[in-house]
C-alpha cells in the first residue's frame, strides 16, 4: 500500500497566500512545532507496518531548524515555493491512501479536502466527509448540532466580527473564532475590560470548569471506535496556548468515550453524512460523578495531536488499526502502555 501523509503547515502551506494572515497572529516557529511532531510520528507509526510505502510532503522552504526527521525508509518529497496544491493533487494520484491534516482555520481542510475530490481522488482520502467537515469546523454550528441532540455544551452566542461584548452576558467567558483549530485566537475573558474586539467571526461561551479533555475516535460508515482519553493541558494564561496531553484517570473514560460516541453520532445524523477515519472530541470534564456537569466543546475533523501521545502507547501503531476500520476491516487494538502516553509541546 503506498501512503501519503500531507501536513498542511510542513507539507508546504506557510507558502501560502492565507498564512500571511495566520503569521500575523503568532509565529511560524508556534505552528511548525506541533505540525512538525505530528507528521515525524506519523511516519514513524505507519511505516511499523513493512507492507506500508509511505511518502511525505515537506516544504523545500523550511529553516533548517524546523524541518521534519524521518528514517531512511521514508520517501521525502520537498515541495517547491507555490506548489503546494498542485503538488499535492500530484501526489494524490500516485497513492492508494492519503492521511490529510489540516486546520480547520480560514476553511483551510474543508477547501483542501474539495480540491482533491474536485481532481478525483476523494475515494483515497482517509478523512472525514465535506458537509461533516462543514458543520464540525464551524464551533457555533456545532454546538447547535448537539445541543439539539440533547448533549450538553455550554451557553453561548456568536459575535460577528467586529461585534461587541453582549449586554449582561454572565462572565467569565471564553472567545473563539467560529473557524479555528487548537488554541488558536482564544481568549479567557474574566470582567469586561477584557473583551478583545474580534477580527473574525467568533462565538462567546460561559466559561466551564473542570478539566479540559478530549476523547478520539476511529470512525467509519457503521462504527465509532473510541480511544484513551486524554487530558489537555493548556498555558495559564488570558489567551491560553496549548503544550500537550496526558491521560486521564481511567474511572472518567467510560463517560467521555460514551460522550464522545454520542457527539460524532449526532453530526452524522444532523448532516447525513458519516465521520471517516480520526475523529477528536473536546469537551470539559466536571467534578459530579455521573457526568451531570460534562460539556462539550468542539469536535475536530482531523487527525489531532492526541495522535501522538496515543500511537507511542500502541505497540503496533495506530495508523494500520486505523487504515483497516475504514476499510471495513475487524481491528484488534492491543493493550495501552499507559506511561507513554504523555506529550508535551513544549
Amino acid at each position: 500500500m503506498r501512503l501519503l501523509l500531507y501536513e498542511w503547515c510542513c507539507s508546504g502551506g506557510m507558502q501560502s497566500e492565507i498564512a500571511r494572515d495566520i503569521l500575523q497572529k503568532a509565529p511560524l516557529e508556534d505552528f511548525l512545532r506541533e505540525g512538525r511532531l505530528m507528521l515525524e510520528t506519523l511516519a514513524c507509526d505507519a511505516e511499523k507496518n513493512v507492507a506500508m510505502e509511505v511518502t511525505v510532503m515537506v516544504d523545500a522552504t523550511l529553516p533548517v531548524t524546523e524541518v521534519p526527521h524521518f528514517s531512511e525508509h521514508v520517501t521525502v518529497k520537498k515541495i517547491a515555493p507555490g506548489k503546494n496544491r498542485s503538488s499535492l493533487l500530484t501526489m494524490a494520484s500516485e497513492a492508494d491512501q492519503i492521511i490529510l491534516i489540516a486546520p480547520e482555520t480560514h476553511g483551510i481542510l474543508l477547501q483542501t479536502i474539495i480540491a482533491v475530490e474536485q481532481a478525483g481522488f476523494g475515494n483515497r482520502l482517509v478523512n472525514c466527509p465535506t458537509p461533516f467537515i462543514h458543520a464540525a469546523s464551524d464551533k457555533q454550528m456545532t454546538c447547535l448540532i448537539l445541543a439539539a441532540a440533547g448533549i450538553p455544551t455550554p451557553a453561548g452566542c456568536t459575535i460577528a466580527t467586529g461585534g461587541r461584548l453582549p449586554t449582561g452576558f454572565r462572565l467569565p467567558a471564553v472567545l473563539k473564532a467560529r473557524t479555528s483549530a487548537g488554541s488558536d485566537g482564544l481568549l479567557m475573558i474574566q470582567d469586561r475590560s477584557d473583551f478583545v474586539t474580534p477580527e473574525t467571526d467568533s462565538r462567546l461561551e460561559c466559561h466551564v470548569p473542570g478539566i479540559p479533555s478530549s476523547v478520539c475516535c476511529l470512525c467509519r460508515a457503521d462504527s465509532i471506535v473510541p480511544l484513551l482519553p486524554f487530558e489537555q493541558v493548556f498555558t495559564d494564561a488570558q489567551q491560553p496556548v496549548y503544550i500537550g496531553g496526558r491521560l486521564t484517570h481511567e474511572r472518567f473514560h467510560t463517560r467521555m468515550q460514551s460522550l464522545a460516541v454520542r457527539s460524532i453520532d449526532a453530526l452524522n445524523k444532523t448532516t447525513q453524512s458519516r465521520a471517516r477515519g480520526w475523529v477528536g472530541v473536546d469537551m470539559i470534564l466536571g467534578s459530579c460523578d455521573d457526568g451531570h456537569d460534562d460539556r462539550v466543546l468542539e469536535i475536530n475533523p482531523r487527525l489531532t495531536t492526541s495522535f501522538v501521545g496515543l500511537s507511542r502507547a500502541q505497540h503496533g501503531g495506530l495508523i494500520h488499526p486505523l487504515l483497516n476500520h475504514v476499510q471495513g476491516v475487524e481491528i484488534d487494538i492491543g493493550p495501552w502502555n499507559t506511561e507513554a502516553c504523555e506529550f508535551s509541546l513544549a
